[in-house]
C-alpha cells in the first residue's frame, strides 16, 4: 500500500477573550503526490487557557488516485523551542471525534508519540483510492482533530502536517510537505482567588440553595450576615457555598474551610442535611464538587460567634475569604426582663399600643399609639444576650380597676427591635376614673422557684375626650428662618392629660413657614411638639406678627391661635451695641468721679 504523508503547520493564535482562531493555509508543494494537495483547520475552542484542553479540528483537500486502498497520515507537534512559552511544553494526542470525513476516508487509526507529536491516519474509503474533493474543517466537523493542554499562559504554536516523507526526522517539516500556521494566545486559568463565588446564610437547620429566590437569596453574597441561634446543641445556622472562579464559572477542586471565632463549632462538608459542628475549624477539599456547606452549631456558651468562610485554590494555593457571618447564642434561663414603657395614659376601655406588623417601622418606630407597643419587653440571659421565643410571659396588675390586661406577643422575627423584644399592649378598665394610676409587672418563670420579674412600670387612667387645648410658640420673637417649637396640649374634663394617641390637629401659620408645618398626630403624656433636637419648622423670612392656628377636637372644634413675631436680626444687633456703648459711657464717668476724689488728676 502506498502511503502519502501531508505535513500541515498550524499556528493557532486564539485571544482567550474572543476565542478567535486564525488559520494560514499553505498550498502543497509540487512534489507531494497528487491525492493530497492540501489541508485546513479550525480553532475549536473560544476561550482558550491554563489547564484547559484546546482542540483543533482540520480537514484536507484531496486529488483522484489510483491504485489500492491508500493511508494518508497527519502529524502534529510542537517542533521549536520558540513554539510554547518556557516551561509550557506539553503533548499532542490526536482523536477521529468528528465528522465530516466518511465521504473520502472509511476507518482511521491514531498513532501517538510525546516525542515525535500524534499522528493521524486517514484511510481512503476504496481500493481505488482518495476522491477528489475537500473536506473543510469546522468547530464541530473534520476529518480528524488534535488537541493539547497547556500548562502556562503565552503563545503556542501548533504544527500540522501531512507526512510525505521523514527525511530523517520524525518531527521536522519537509520542504515538500504542505502545512498550515496558527498562533494560540492562551490565558493564565481562571482560579477561586479573587472569583465570585457565592454563599447564603440560613439560621436554623434548613439549607438555603446558592439559586434561591427566598429569604438570604443568592445575590454574590461578601461581607457579614447576622443569626441568632440558641445555645443548646443542634444545628443552629449553615452556610451554602457555590466556588466560582474569576470568569464567573462553577469550580470544582478548591477547598472550602471555615473557623469560628467566639462560641460555637463548625462542620464543613458537601450535605445539605443538617450536621453538627465538631470543631472550632474545619476544611474540606470539594475534589469533584463546586458547593458545600457549612454548619455551625452551638458549643453550651452564650455569646457571638463570628464565622469567616474561605476558599482556596487548587493551583495556586491562594485562600480567598468569602464572607463572614455571626451566629448569636443565647441561654434559655431568663436572667433579667427589662420594661420600657412608650404610652403609660391610658384610655378607659381603650387598648393602646401595637403587637404586630404595624410596629414594624424599621430602625424607629412611627408616631402615634398604633404604630408603637405600649410597653417593650426585653429578655436577656446571664451574658446579656437577648432571648426570643420566649412563650409565656405573664402580668400582675396591682389595681384593675385602672388596667384590665396586657397582651405581651413575641416571636416576631422581623419587628423593629430584633428578636428577642416583645411587644405589649395595654388595655384600660372599662369606666376607669382619670387620674386615677396603678403598677404592672411582667415575670417569666425559669422553674417553680426561679422567676423573673421585671420593674413595675405606672399607668393613669384617662379621658378620651379633649375638653381643652392650647396652643403655643416656644418664643415670643424669632430672627428670620430661625427654628421654632410648636406646642400642642390637650386635657380631659378632669383637667389631666388626655389618653395617649388622642388625635391633635393640624397647625397653619398667616405667613409662609420654613420646612414642614405640624401636621396631624397624637397626643403622648398630653403633648405633640415638633422636636427641638430635630427642627422641622422654621420662621418666616419676612419681618412682623404672625399668627398659628389650629381647629380643636374638642366637642365645639375651638379655634385657637398662638401670636409671635420676627424681627430684624440687624437692629437687634444695633440695640445690643447701644446698649453696650451706654454702659461704656456709665463706667467712664463713674472713674472719672472715683479719680476726682482720690485727687487724681
Amino acid at each position: 500500500m502506498k502511503t502519502i504523508s501531508l505535513k500541515k503547520r498550524i499556528a493557532l493564535v486564539a485571544v482567550a477573550a474572543l476565542g478567535t482562531s486564525l488559520v494560514a493555509s499553505v498550498p502543497a508543494n509540487a512534489a507531494i503526490a497528487a491525492d493530497v494537495t492540501a489541508v485546513n483547520a479550525t480553532v475549536v475552542t473560544s476561550a482558550p487557557a491554563v489547564n484547559a484542553a484546546v482542540t483543533v479540528n482540520v480537514g484536507v483537500t484531496t486529488a483522484t488516485g489510483g491504485g489500492s486502498a491508500i493511508t494518508a497520515s497527519i502529524k502534529a507537534a510542537f517542533i521549536g523551542a520558540t513554539d510554547y512559552p518556557t516551561g509550557g511544553w506539553v503533548s499532542v494526542s490526536a482523536a477521529r471525534t468528528v465528522g465530516g470525513g466518511s465521504a473520502s476516508f472509511g476507518t482511521t487509526s491514531i498513532t501517538t508519540s510525546s516525542a515525535s507529536g500524534a499522528t493521524l491516519s486517514l484511510l481512503s474509503a476504496t481500493a481505488a483510492g482518495f476522491a477528489a474533493g475537500t473536506i473543510a474543517s469546522s468547530a464541530t466537523t473534520g476529518a480528524g482533530s488534535f488537541s493539547f493542554t497547556p500548562t502556562k499562559a503565552g503563545t503556542y504554536l501548533l504544527t500540522v502536517w501531512h507526512e510525505a516523507s521523514d527525511g530523517g526526522t520524525a518531527d521536522a517539516v519537509n520542504s515538500n510537505e504542505a502545512r498550515q500556521t496558527v498562533s494560540i494566545t492562551v490565558a493564565a486559568a481562571a482560579t477561586a482567588t479573587g472569583g465570585t463565588t457565592r454563599m447564603v446564610v440560613a439560621s436554623g437547620t434548613t439549607a438555603y440553595g446558592v439559586g434561591s429566590t427566598s429569604a438570604g437569596s443568592d445575590t454574590g453574597i461578601t461581607g457579614s450576615r447576622s443569626i441568632t441561634a440558641s445555645g443548646s446543641t443542634g444545628q443552629r445556622a449553615v452556610a451554602s457555598v457555590q466556588v466560582r472562579n474569576s470568569s464567573n464559572e462553577v469550580m470544582n477542586g478548591a477547598t472550602l474551610a471555615a473557623s469560628i471565632s467566639g462560641p460555637g463549632l463548625v462542620l464543613v462538608d458537601t450535605s445539605a442535611s443538617a450536621a453538627i459542628g465538631t470543631a472550632r475549624s474545619s476544611s474540606l477539599a470539594l475534589t469533584a464538587a463546586s458547593e458545600g456547606y457549612v454548619h455551625v452549631s452551638g458549643d453550651g456558651t452564650s455569646g457571638v460567634g463570628t464565622v469567616t468562610v474561605t476558599v482556596t485554590d487548587p493551583v495556586t494555593a491562594v485562600a480567598t475569604t468569602v464572607g463572614t457571618f455571626t451566629v448569636t447564642f443565647y441561654s434559655t434561663t431568663v436572667a433579667t426582663l427589662t420594661a420600657t414603657a412608650n404610652y403609660v395614659n391610658i384610655g378607659s376601655g381603650v387598648t393602646t399600643g401595637c403587637a404586630g406588623a404595624i410596629c414594624l417601622g424599621g430602625s424607629s418606630y412611627s408616631t402615634g399609639s398604633a404604630g408603637k407597643p405600649a410597653v417593650v419587653l426585653v429578655a436577656k440571659d446571664s451574658s446579656g444576650m437577648v432571648i426570643p421565643n420566649l412563650t409565656t410571659i405573664y402580668n400582675t396588675i396591682a389595681d384593675a380597676a385602672v388596667i384590665s390586661t396586657t397582651t405581651v406577643t413575641g416571636a416576631i422575627t422581623n419587628d423593629a427591635n430584633g428578636p428577642g423584644y416583645y411587644n405589649v399592649t395595654v388595655t384600660g378598665a372599662a369606666n376607669s376614673t382619670s387620674g386615677k394610676t396603678t403598677t404592672v409587672t411582667w415575670s417569666y418563670a425559669n422553674s417553680a422557684t426561679s422567676i423573673i420579674t421585671s420593674a413595675a412600670i405606672t399607668f393613669t387612667a384617662a379621658g378620651t375626650t379633649i375638653a381643652k387645648e392650647t396652643l403655643a410658640f416656644d418664643k415670643t420673637s424669632y430672627v428670620a428662618g430661625d427654628p421654632m417649637v410648636v406646642t400642642r396640649t390637650a386635657t380631659d374634663a378632669a383637667g389631666n392629660p388626655v389618653a395617649d394617641g388622642t388625635a391633635s390637629p393640624a397647625v397653619t401659620f398667616s405667613k409662609t413657614v420654613g420646612g414642614t408645618a405640624p401636621a396631624a398626630g397624637a397626643y403622648v403624656a398630653g403633648k405633640s411638639a415638633t422636636s427641638s433636637t430635630t427642627p422641622t419648622v422654621f420662621a418666616p423670612v419676612t419681618g412682623g406678627a404672625f399668627t398659628a392656628s389650629m381647629t380643636g377636637g374638642d366637642a365645639a372644634a375651638t379655634k385657637y391661635t398662638a401670636s409671635s413675631s420676627v424681627v430684624d436680626g440687624n437692629a437687634a444687633l444695633l440695640t445690643q451695641i447701644d446698649a453696650l456703648n451706654a454702659k461704656i459711657v456709665a463706667l467712664n464717668a463713674l472713674i472719672a468721679k472715683i479719680m476726682k476724689k482720690l485727687g487724681v488728676k
